[in-house]
């Protein structure tokens, strides 16, 4: 098993089968005094609540974590960590050089557009156990030390680097559900009065979150969405129906026939009355 483990790492996790190399681990028991955002520049760190709950700031952003949570920070990227309001946090910081991650540059975790803090919780119970081995080794001073740091440090960032993806993509799956839920959920209700707030109550979130995660899903705004599916079932029924168009409007959403005459002569190019007789005559034309 051993020799299993060791022939991965070479293979697959690190450039050119390079191992990190351990410079520093050690708990560390945070305090309500907000830290002051630093960077390394040598070298990257990972940090792992091990107690409590605390907050961090990375990458620009700052959240609250709690334990078997976990921050990558790479070379040169700012972070801070700190208590505050009476919350009490024990954390194990441990930091690599010569850290090569296959397709990163030297001393990277992640790419520019991952996310740095891990919410793992359970998840991470493992991570936890492997570097508190690598503490105790690198507390144990003898020939092999620094060969079994590098194995043990190696094994703590694989890991870190699979829970961070598989939590990337839980993200991804919660955003799609919800862009799904939402696409659906309004293909049931267009024709009713709707708005933004009323649809992220619906969903169960916030309005701005929704109106990220559908744009980037569907390509519009659902409120967008819900003009263009108004505006379909209005061109479809003009075109294969004697209805007035005022009774038109009605059914597609519109209380007010004006508002939905400018509203359609704005996606369409022209009016209701106009594109009634235009694609009338071009249904006639093919008819005879």
């Amino acid at each position: 098993m051993l020799e299993y483990i060791t022939q991965g790492i070479g293979r697959g996790g690190f450039e050119e089968g390079r191992l990190p190399v351990l410079l520093h681990i050690e708990c560390v028991q945070l305090h309500e005094t907000r830290q002051a955002e630093h960077f390394h520049a040598d070298h990257a760190e990972l940090i792992l609540i091990q107690k409590g709950s605390c907050q961090v700031r990375v990458a620009g952003g700052q959240e609250a974590v709690q334990a078997g949570d976990f921050v990558l920070c790479s070379a040169g990227e700012p972070h801070a960590c700190w208590t505050q309001d009476g919350e009490q946090a024990t954390v194990i910081s441990c930091g690599f050089t010569r850290l090569l991650c296959r397709g990163r540059e030297e001393n990277c975790f992640l790419e520019q557009r991952e996310r740095p803090i891990i919410h793992a919780g359970e998840g991470s119970q493992a991570l936890e156990q492997i570097l508190l081995s690598l503490m105790q080794a690198a507390q144990d001073v003898h020939e092999q030390s620094q060969e079994i740091c590098s194995y043990l440090s190696a094994a703590a960032i694989l890991l870190a680097l699979r829970l961070q993806r598989a939590a990337e993509e839980q993200i991804e799956q919660a955003r799609y559900s919800l862009g799904i839920r939402t696409q659906l959920y309004l293909d049931r209700h267009y024709t009713e009065p709707m708005t933004l707030d009323g649809i992220a109550q619906a969903m169960g979130v916030s309005k701005y979150h929704l109106d990220r995660v559908f744009l980037a899903g569907a390509g519009c705004t659902p409120v967008q969405y819900i003009t263009r599916r108004r505006i379909a079932r209005a061109q479809a029924l003009l075109a294969s129906t004697d209805q007035s168009i005022q009774r038109i409007a009605l059914q597609c959403g519109y209380s007010s026939y004006t508002y939905f005459t400018s509203v359609f002569r704005k996606h369409v190019g022209r009016s209701p009355g106009d594109y009634r007789k235009i694609i009338r005559g071009i249904a006639g034309t093919h008819k005879t």
